[in-house]
């Protein structure tokens, strides 16, 4: 159960959408964590599906495939174009 303080500040609390283009390639974990020299998330299968992602800032991360797939989609030449 959540406390007086935690409730209040959810009170005031306003939706945002953000929006970024990145680069992804499919990646299993194990190949990512070979990939990073250094097993960077251990607590999960090797075999876990996943997408190596690259930012806009090149900071590289591995996403699980189901969380990756629900907040990205590929976007088109024009969109890409759009967003320059």
């Amino acid at each position: 159960m959540e406390n007086q303080e935690t409730q209040d500040e959810l009170v005031g609390m306003k939706s945002f959408i953000g929006c970024k283009i990145i680069q992804a390639v499919p990646m299993k974990l194990g190949k990512f964590n070979q990939r990073q020299r250094k097993p960077t998330i251990v607590s999960q299968n090797k075999n876990a599906l996943g997408y190596m992602v690259l930012y806009p800032d090149r900071y590289i991360s591995w996403s699980p495939k189901d969380v990756f797939e629900e907040a990205y989609r590929e976007i088109n030449p024009f969109e890409k174009e759009m967003c320059q």
